[in-house]
């Protein structure tokens, strides 16, 4: 058995509207890429569901049960998700594996670890959540003798109402991060899953209802952007707008806000750059290279898609990550053993071979050893691919693939390897391979992204660690900050 089948409980699953359960709209098949078969489906959100859920939250919010609680009470729920998460962290592995196609060994040392770490950290932020206070005098010039003093109190107050919308390649991960943040911060959320994989956010909400969550601080609605989403960022009862998702949806998403002038924070696409040093443990270099590129099947916003390598080891760094990338285990999402498994659809697998088509047959890149698939795999299944001798702003080099696709290019100096590293439109995170540490630190310098990794790639710490991104990769605040807003109060003394 691949899983069991009463871990999925209810079908279809529902809106999670106001503390309740809501199943008004038609019914819409859940697809397990692994297999092509449908374990279940989801009830999509009807117009007046959404509406329901916007002003569930609204009335939480402006009613204040949620927000007006004293951190240390806010902390015990959220404290209470992280233990339950980690309780149910089989399930949740397997359903997050079978819901996007992510390697369940992956769902669960990552994504489901991660998700648990960001509501401990959203507790003990809670917990100690504090402005500052600054002195001040009225200048002579204004009144005589200076006046009298001021106290000035700065205070984090929440944004208000949420519409969270996350996106497809980690929605356990990314939505236990965003809506870990915003309940600490004390907003109410309505947060919309991406219509190809519900299930996870659907369980996330029934657990923190079960946590003892007031009815209506966190509601999610199911359904695609087009109609689902368009009416939450439409609507202007919401107070931020938060996005994970691609440059196109957030262009769209920036215009719509600013009819009602809604604070919209963006973390979209990614086009990082590895970059390895002659000097660097090329050992290390190499297997970080294959790891940033191929984990999650590449279908990763922080991915290092491009490797850039000192040409004097280029040839060598390029074959190390090629045979690294072919020994990849290539199979069901749900097998313990598997490292690479189907893409989140057919659609977007046919996307990716498209972009590895493009390239060869146009000359821009070259194929680096033989990637194959076992035989017998659906057609969402691509295997991890190394492009050699890419061409500097072609397609291959510049777009975002978002799936295991590497593409290589040489250097020749350091002014070249930042040119080269910063030379697409993203600027979400980049990566340094060297031992000297004054060239480390220029570099992470002299990098236009909001994260900068050296002899590493991902972050330890996805909470608290995280930059903040530039370009077409968005502009958010990072952690709870994102969902904070500063109110200053002045007191004459």
């Amino acid at each position: 058995m691949r899983f069991d089948p009463a871990w999925l409980d209810t079908d279809p699953l529902p809106q999670l509207i106001g503390g309740r359960e809501s199943r008004e709209g038609p019914a819409r098949p859940i697809l397990d890429p692994s297999t092509g078969t449908s374990p279940g489906s989801y009830a999509e959100a009807t117009p007046e569901e959404v509406e329901a859920a916007i002003s569930a939250a609204r009335r939480s919010f402006d009613g204040g049960e949620w927000r007006r609680l004293p951190g240390a009470r806010r902390a015990e729920v959220l404290e209470a998700a992280a233990v339950a998460i980690r309780a149910d962290a089989q399930r949740l592995a397997a359903l997050e594996a079978l819901d996007t196609g992510k390697a369940i060994g992956g769902a669960l040392t990552n994504d489901v670890y991660e998700a648990a770490n960001a509501f401990s950290y959203a507790a003990a932020l809670a917990r100690t959540l504090h402005g500052d206070v600054r002195r001040s005098s009225f200048p002579p010039e204004l009144l005589p003798g200076g006046g009298p003093e001021v106290l000035t109190m700065r205070l984090g107050e929440p944004a208000g109402v949420v519409a969270e919308l996350l996106p497809w390649n980690g929605p356990l991960m990314t939505g236990g991060q965003r809506i870990a943040m915003a309940l600490a911060a004390g907003c109410s959320i309505v947060a919309k899953p991406p219509a190809d994989a519900v299930i996870s956010v659907v369980e996330l909400g029934r657990l923190l209802t079960r946590c003892g969550l007031p009815e209506g601080v966190l509601n999610v609605v199911l359904g695609p952007g087009s109609t689902v989403g368009e009416q939450l960022i439409r609507d202007p009862r919401i107070d931020l707008i938060s996005l994970t998702g691609g440059v196109d949806t957030g262009r769209h998403v920036m215009e719509v806000a600013a009819r009602n002038l809604t604070p919209v924070h963006l973390e979209l696409g990614g086009k990082s750059p590895v970059v390895v040093f002659a000097d660097a443990d090329l050992d290390e270099a190499a297997g970080w290279a294959m790891m940033a590129a191929f984990v999650n099947m590449g279908e990763v916003c922080v991915a290092g898609s491009r490797l850039l390598v000192e040409s004097s080891v280029y040839q060598e760094v390029v074959r190390r990550v090629a045979e690294a990338a072919a020994g990849l285990p290539i199979g069901d999402a749900l097998d313990p053993g598997t490292f690479i498994g189907p893409l989140i659809n057919e659609r977007h697998a046919d996307r990716v071979r498209g972009f590895v088509d493009r390239a060869i047959k146009g000359s821009d890149a070259q194929l680096v050893g033989d990637p194959q698939l076992p035989e017998g795999l659906q057609p969402t299944y691509v295997p991890p691919t190394v492009l050699g001798g890419v061409r500097a702003g072609s397609e291959i080099e510049q777009q975002e693939v978002f799936g295991p696709v590497l593409a290589a290019l040489p250097f020749s100096c350091e002014e070249e390897a930042v040119a080269l590293a910063n030379g697409t439109q993203y600027g979400l995170n980049g990566t340094v391979f060297t031992r000297d540490l004054e060239r480390a630190f220029r570099m992470a310098g002299l990098l236009d992204c909001g994260e900068v990794n050296i002899n590493c790639h991902f972050a330890p710490d996805m909470n608290g660690g995280r930059g903040e991104p530039r370009k077409a990769s968005g502009h958010s605040r990072t952690g709870i900050d994102a969902y904070l807003r500063t109110k200053a109060v002045n007191i004459r003394l």
